[in-house]
């Protein structure tokens, strides 16, 4: 069981002490306890984006299958420690839950979250402000556009936010802020883990990565 504790939303959690069915619902309440109103606009999106944009955008999809569980982000940020000062980027964001652990228990450290579909990006914004959490933000952006270009973080979560093409370019604008500098990057879904291992070797081949169920942490040559 996973039950949710307004004085601990964002518990850390061991990965076999519960389902992946009872971190969806977890995050679910956790959702309502913020005031996320994530299943009434996807169920919007549906009516007004055009279905040939759609699988690039991820909509469609329940809520639990598209965002990651609070209880995951929790073990990643844990994983990762991030320090006073760094910055995280999280792209591909949705409706920004990674912001929220760190505002929590973080808080020294920033957060922008990238995502396309502006009523995520308002949404999560709106929730970040009722919290009080100034140091997380949500930006709207095409990571796909040529234009679109990534500023430099200690730390970069990566969903499968997008089609393989879109997540090869993301990739390519983190190849080159890796040659200024060390970073890290969270690797998580079937997509974005294959398109790292079998496309970049720059990222899954010197420094040896740390795999999980869900995600995999790989970091850049120092």
């Amino acid at each position: 069981m996973l039950p949710f504790d307004p004085a601990n939303p964002y518990p850390l959690v061991a990965a076999d002490s519960h389902t992946y069915t009872e971190a969806q619902k977890h995050s679910a309440e956790v959702d309502h306890w913020l005031g996320l109103h994530t299943e009434e606009i996807e169920s919007s999106l549906i009516e007004t984006i055009p279905a040939t944009e759609r699988k690039a955008l991820w909509i469609g999809l329940p809520v639990r299958s598209l965002l990651t569980p609070y209880t995951e982000i929790r073990t990643i940020l844990e994983l990762l420690k991030p320090a006073t000062g760094d910055s995280v980027i999280d792209l591909g964001a949705g409706y920004g839950r990674m912001g929220f652990v760190i505002g929590e228990h973080y808080p020294e450290t920033s957060f922008t979250g990238f995502e396309r579909v502006v009523e995520r990006v308002t949404e999560a914004n709106r929730c970040l402000k009722l919290k009080n959490i100034s140091i997380a933000t949500m930006i709207e952006a095409d990571l796909s556009s040529a234009s679109q270009v990534l500023p430099p973080a200690a730390y970069y979560f990566i969903y499968d936010y997008s089609i393989p093409d879109a997540i090869q370019k993301t990739l390519d604008d983190l190849k080159r802020i890796a040659q200024k500098q060390k970073i890290t990057v969270v690797g998580r879904g079937r997509s974005a883990r294959d398109i790292i291992e079998q496309q970049n070797p720059w990222l899954s081949q010197i420094v040896r990565p740390e795999h999980t169920a869900h995600f995999s942490i790989y970091r850049s040559q120092t």
